[in-house]
């Protein structure tokens, strides 16, 4: 994978897009294991990325991810970039780390369709049909809403942002609960917490899309399509 990583960092295009904008990024490090960080980016082409994460990605590795375009640069409604490509190199930069990545596809989501608030998710979240406790270190709650990456934990102590934890949830009656390793991305005081899975296992990450997708009338997350020429 290295060796693969190396000749398309060789043929990485001159010009590039000098743009801050969110990016979240997934990846598989082991057989049955998903991890996911997330920043922003620093430049983005049509064949390539490099963007400040919280989390290292190996050299050579296959990456997925999505970059959020806002109004203002696509003149029309905000919409997210699907990507899949390779880890180019990581290096550290100060408490970040700088990835460089190649994308080899792309599909396109039009946010505004969906509902999205782009400032804030990409993924659509869904309220579970039953009340849904989930526990975590010392404390029991419940989920307000969740999606295939994340969920609101209603709780008026809610931990601080960047605190990462262990949580354990169930939303269906069916199956064992789900264990995922979280942060907290967002804070309402006396109400919640927003966070993210970082870390789960394969099994759980296909249980959570198959709840959404049965309870969401939305179309697939992934819509074909072409990144528009006036974002390159």
């Amino acid at each position: 994978m290295e060796a693969e990583a190396a000749q398309q960092e060789r043929r990485r295009p001159r010009k590039r897009m000098g743009v801050r904008l969110p990016i979240s990024l997934e990846w598989t490090p082991r057989q049955g294991v998903i991890r996911r960080t997330r920043g922003m980016t620093f430049d983005f082409s049509p064949l390539g990325v490099y963007c400040h994460v919280e989390e290292p990605i190996p050299q050579g590795q296959r990456v997925e991810f999505d970059v959020v375009f806002p109004a203002e640069l696509t003149a029309t409604a905000p919409l997210a970039i699907h990507c899949r490509g390779i880890a180019l190199r990581t290096k550290i930069e100060g408490r970040l780390f700088g990835v460089a990545a190649s994308i080899e596809s792309r599909d396109t989501r039009d946010l505004g369709d969906l509902g999205l608030d782009p400032e804030r998710r990409v993924r659509r979240r869904i309220k579970p049909e039953h009340a849904a406790s989930v526990e975590f270190p010392g404390l029991q709650a419940e989920i307000r809403d969740f999606s295939e990456t994340g969920a609101f934990i209603a709780d008026e102590r809610p931990l601080p942002i960047g605190r990462q934890l262990d949580v354990r949830f169930r939303i269906d009656e069916s199956g064992p609960p789900i264990e995922v390793r979280a942060v907290v991305r967002r804070v309402e005081p006396q109400v919640g917490m927003a966070v993210e899975f970082i870390s789960l296992s394969l099994e759980a990450a296909t249980r959570l899309r198959q709840m959404v997708r049965q309870n969401d009338a939305l179309p697939a997350l992934n819509i074909r399509g072409e990144l528009s020429q006036a974002l390159i």
